[in-house]
C-alpha cells in the first residue's frame, strides 16, 4: 500500500494485529487504524481489532512485492509486528522469503520485540527454513510470478533490522539486543520521541573496552537513526531539544539521521514554550516548517 511514510515507498502487511508492550505503544497509530470503519471491511482487521495480541496472516497480501517491478523500500507489517511472541516462525519464514526471491527491493522490518527477532535470526538451520519457503512460493505461483530460485545466505542484503526506542529505558534494553542481531543494516525509530536519550548510555556510539576508561567506536554497527515527535489525538509532547540531541550525537559518530517528524506538539524546553511557527499539518511532518537546523533527512549508506 502506497503509504506517507516518508522513510519508506510502501507498506506492506502480510501479517497484522499486535499488543502494546511500552510507553510508545500508548497511542498506537495502527492500533487506532485496525480499529477504524475504514479498515473494519476487511475480515483479518474484524478479528484483530481490540489490539489484544490476536495476529492474523493475510494470505493474500504475502506475495504483493513480487508483482512490483520498479525497486522500492518497504516498510513490513507496519500493522503489527513481525516479531511478536504469537507470530509462527513459519509466518516469519514466509516473508523472509519473499524478501529472499524478491532482491530489487529494501525490506525495512522494525520491532519493538529485538529480543525475539535475536532468536528467530540466530536459531539453527533458520536459512533452511526460509530457503524451502521460498521453494514452496515459487513452485505454486511459477506461471504469474517467475523467479530464479535464490540462494538464501543470512543476514539477506536487502533486509533492515530496526527496533523501536522512545526513551532512555527502551533504548538501554533493546539497543544491545539489536546489536546481536545478524543483519547487513540495523536502524532505530525514535518515535515517539518521550524524552531526552544518550545513545552512549544504550550502548550504541561507544563501549568500554578496558579497565583505563578507554572507548572504541562502534556506531558502524548501527547504519540509521530515525526520529519523530507523537502526533494525532492526545499526543505527548517532543522537546524539539531532544532531537537536536539525537541529531547532534548521530553527527558526532557519523550515523545517517532522519528527522521524520516534529510530532503534534513541538516545545522548547528552556522556555518551556510551544513552537512558535506554522506547522503544516497536524503531524508536523513538512520539512520545510522544521528548524534549520533539524532539517535532517539521511539515508543508510549501502
Amino acid at each position: 500500500m502506497t503509504t506517507n511514510i516518508q522513510w519508506t515507498d510502501e507498506t506492506w502487511n502480510p501479517i497484522v494485529g499486535c499488543s502494546r508492550i511500552s510507553p510508545g505503544c500508548s497511542k498506537c497509530y495502527a492500533a487506532t487504524a485496525a480499529a477504524s470503519a475504514r479498515l473494519q471491511q476487511f475480515p483479518q482487521y474484524q478479528k484483530v481489532k481490540d489490539w489484544d495480541g490476536t495476529v492474523e496472516f493475510v494470505k493474500n497480501q504475502l506475495l504483493k512485492p513480487l508483482s512490483w517491478k520498479k525497486p522500492k523500500k518497504i516498510f513490513v507489517c507496519s500493522m503489527s509486528d513481525l516479531f511478536h511472541e504469537n507470530v509462527p516462525d513459519e509466518w516469519i519464514d514466509k516473508v523472509m522469503a519473499v524478501a529472499a526471491i524478491c532482491p530489487q527491493h529494501t525490506f525495512q522490518i522494525l520491532t519493538k520485540r529485538p529480543e525475539r527477532a535475536l532468536e528467530y535470526f540466530t536459531s539453527e538451520n533458520r536459512f533452511a527454513c526460509i530457503d524451502y519457503q521460498a521453494y514452496e512460493i515459487l513452485r505454486a505461483d511459477r506461471a504469474p510470478y517467475y523467479r530464479e530460485h535464490p540462494v538464501v545466505k543470512l543476514p539477506l542484503k536487502n533486509v533492515w533490522i530496526g527496533t523501536t526506542v522512545e526513551n532512555q529505558a527502551m533504548a538501554n534494553k533493546r539497543i544491545p539486543l539489536l546489536l546481536q542481531i545478524p543483519a547487513v543494516i540495523r536502524w532505530l525509530s525514535v518515535e515517539p520521541l518521550l524524552g531526552e536519550i544518550d545513545l552512549r548510555e544504550a550502548g550504541m556510539i561507544q563501549r568500554l573496552i578496558s579497565d583505563n576508561y578507554e572507548w572504541e567506536n562502534i556506531s558502524e554497527e548501527i547504519s540509521w537513526v530515525v526520529v519523530g515527535g507523537e502526533s494525532g489525538s492526545g499526543a505527548r509532547p517532543c522537546n524539539l531539544a531532544w532531537m537536536r540531541s539525537l541529531a547532534r550525537q548521530c553527527q558526532d559518530a557519523e550515523v545517517p539521521a532522519f528527522v521524520k517528524q516534529l510530532g503534534s506538539r513541538p516545545f522548547y524546553l528552556k522556555c518551556g514554550e510551544k513552537y512558535p511557527y506554522k506547522i503544516s499539518d497536524k503531524k508536523g511532518g513538512v520539512i520545510t516548517d522544521f528548524p534549520e537546523d533539524l532539517q535532517i533527512r539521511q539515508f543508510p549508506k549501502l
